[in-house]
Formats: C-alpha cells, structure tokens, sequence
C-alpha cells in the first residue's frame, strides 16, 4: 500500500459532519470536529466564548489588597513610614485571610 493509499484510508476513517442541507437533505461532506461532530462550517470547532468576564477585575483587587495588607505591615516594622493615601481600615480581617491563605493562580486567574 503506497502513502496516498495510506491517507486516503486514514480520511475516509475520520467522522464525517452531520448537518444536512435544508433544501436536498443532502450530508455535508466535510471532516466532522469536536464531540458534536459538525465541521467547521457549521459549528464545530466553536467551544464558545472563553471566560473573560470579571477576571481581570478579581486579579486587580487581590493586587490592590496585596499593596494594602504590605503597606499596613510597613509601619510596624518601620515606625517612621507613612503614605498618607492608605486607609488601614480599608481592608477587613476576612479579606487578609483570603489573600494570605488562598493562592491567586487557583482563584482569581
């Protein structure tokens, strides 16, 4: 068996899609993807939008209270230090716990 013969093989074995036409029923004969077995003419290589929302949001805010839970250690370890933009009451016991105890990688990103 040559190597035309081979491919040959190879694609007539692939799923083939199983949409039909409208008007003569006919199947479409291109290479089935994905587990919906539809080409990508009709929707087959579409897993759907990727999950965008709100994640860059999430990464913000544990960076922000990443800053303010460092600035708040600051002073205690330097007495002199002051940033007169930071609010020590901005960030709560429950939140502290939140960004120290739980990695941003499996929550947030």
């Amino acid at each position: 068996m040559n190597d035309m013969t081979k491919a040959r093989a190879v694609l007539a074995a692939l799923p083939r899609c199983t949409a039909k036409s409208r008007q003569s029923g006919v199947q479409c004969k291109n290479l089935g993807l994905g587990a919906g077995s539809k080409c990508r003419f009709h929707g087959g290589a579409s897993t759907g939008r990727p999950p965008t929302h709100g994640r860059l949001t999430k990464a913000n805010l544990l960076n922000r209270d990443w800053v303010r839970l460092f600035l708040g250690v600051l002073p205690l370890e330097h007495p002199g230090f002051e940033v007169s933009w930071f609010n020590p009451g901005a960030i709560t016991y429950e939140r502290i716990r939140v960004v120290v105890l739980e990695t941003p990688q499996q929550k947030y990103l």
